[in-house]
């Protein structure tokens, strides 16, 4: 049941309208001038407009531009009488949904009615699960408050400030990172920071896809371009137009395919498989991979030039156990989440979880977390999570060891890490020299007991090796 609003000058036919529409299960009110169908209109607030296009006083052209000008989204049927299609057709140019053509046939009445009233369900359906996910995808979704995650989050922003996303050749962006660091929630992230976030989104998992069918799930086909094709279908970069295509695990893309899919970026133009017509595309393009694409380079499964196109703005995601201060922050975030999910009542953790949670080294970064505390909070038997309910068998990290050096400095060495310990060590005494001497680099090289230069050097060499600009 609908709540409409008629707007019609003619007793008799209004009446006829409204029983039509009442007989249907409509709730109907009638307005008989254009001033009072706006009176109407704001205290009923209508699902449906359906308006006469010659009223007195005011036009139905004119009521219909004086809602929309308020902001009122309600569709509306204009009724006009034969020999004023131009009439109807200006009014549906300002916005109305569909007319009729006096005098109003009560069936085809009911027809455009439903009709009308159905697709503005699918829009209203359509608009609320963009706007959930969009609310559910923006930079507010990176959970962390470690420095790698706060110039994510800025870095993020940045990129969608830029109105070159919104111009016909979008820059690149190419997110690597470990498996479960977050890859297409960063991609989304960027697209909904965009000026594109009102166009579509459409993820290409590259591992999901067989390398037979890839050419015509991502260019589409026309029917009868092989066996199967049994119809003309559009591929996923044409029904991406005006909005973002991610490529997830690039890394991983047949290399027959890797040279269209870079003269499609370059060109902006796609051709269908059997097709004889190109189309053109307007696309932002975001890839990801977990794989070393350089070495994939020098082994000739990656092309060099397809690497270069999609680097353009590249972003680096840095895996959980080197940004420990992220843990109890998203921890807390999907323990909150899946609470509400399931319907449970969760208030902590023990401290003796919460210190699992941070000496665990998380192979499985983000993802693994998010998966340990869904299945923690479905199997708790009580309001605190204890480390039984975490349900982690692998070891656990040890604890940093403290070193003390001379002169009352000591530093926590990680005998985990990846990285180099000594050379860590030599950054961690020079940086606490240069602060111990104000930045003084003749007085710090003097009680490191090295000259000048030698400190310069060391300094200059650890951040090229961690691609970082030397401190100023």
């Amino acid at each position: 049941m609908a709540q409409i609003l008629v707007v019609e000058d003619e007793p008799i036919i209004a009446r006829n309208v409204a029983d039509a529409l009442e007989y249907a299960g409509h709730d109907v009110d009638v307005a008989h001038d254009g001033e009072e169908a706006l009176k109407r209109a704001d205290d009923l607030t209508p699902d449906l407009l359906l308006l006469d296009i010659r009223l007195p006083r005011m036009s139905g052209l004119d009521v219909l531009k004086t809602l929309r000008g308020r902001g009122a989204r309600a569709p509306a049927i204009v009724m006009t009488a034969h020999g004023n299609v131009e009439t109807a057709v200006e009014a549906m140019k300002a916005g109305a949904a569909d007319f009729l053509t006096k005098p109003v046939d009560l069936k085809e009445l009911q027809i455009v009615v439903d009709k009308t009233l159905s697709h503005q369900r699918v829009v209203e359906n359509l608009d609320y699960f963009k706007s959930r996910e969009r609310a559910d995808s923006g930079v507010s979704t990176i959970v962390g408050q470690s420095r790698a995650t706060q110039d994510l989050r800025a870095l993020i922003l940045r990129i969608g400030k830029s109105q070159a996303l919104a111009g016909k050749h979008p820059p690149s962006v190419l997110i690597t990172g470990e498996t479960g660091t977050g890859k297409d929630l960063v991609a989304r992230a960027i697209h909904y920071a965009g000026p594109r976030a009102a166009g579509p989104f459409v993820q290409v998992n590259c591992t999901a896809v067989p390398d037979q069918l890839f050419e015509s799930e991502l260019f589409g086909h026309v029917k009868g371009a092989f066996t199967s094709a049994q119809d003309t279908r559009r591929g996923l970069m044409e029904l991406a137009d005006g909005g973002t295509i991610f490529f997830d695990e690039i890394g991983h893309m047949n290399a027959a395919l890797q040279a269209k899919l870079l003269t499609a970026i370059e060109q902006k133009m796609i051709r269908p498989v059997g097709g004889r017509k190109e189309r053109q595309v307007d696309v932002h393009v975001i890839s990801a991979t977990n794989r070393d694409l350089e070495a994939a380079i020098e082994s000739g499964d990656f092309r060099d030039d397809l690497y270069h196109r999609l680097r353009v703005v590249p972003i680096t995601l840095v895996p959980l156990r080197d940004r420990v201060e992220d843990i109890l922050p998203l921890t807390a975030h999907f323990i909150a989440m899946y609470a509400s999910r399931f319907g449970v009542r969760i208030d902590g953790m023990t401290d003796e979880a919460v210190e699992v949670m941070q000496r665990y080294d998380w192979p499985g970064n983000v993802r693994e977390l998010s998966h340990v505390l869904e299945n923690a909070v479905l199997m708790a038997d009580e309001p605190t999570l204890n480390v039984q309910h975490l349900n982690i068998r692998k070891l656990q990290r040890p604890p940093a060891v403290e070193v003390s050096l001379p002169g009352g400095l000591n530093i926590n060495v990680d005998f985990e890490s990846d990285r180099p310990i000594l050379e860590d060590i030599e950054h961690t005494v020079i940086k606490a020299a240069l602060e111990y001497s104000q930045h003084n680099l003749t007085r710090a090289a003097r009680i490191l007991g090295i000259t000048r230069d030698a400190v310069r050097y060391r300094i200059n060499k650890y951040h090229e090796r961690h691609g970082n600009p030397p401190a100023a």
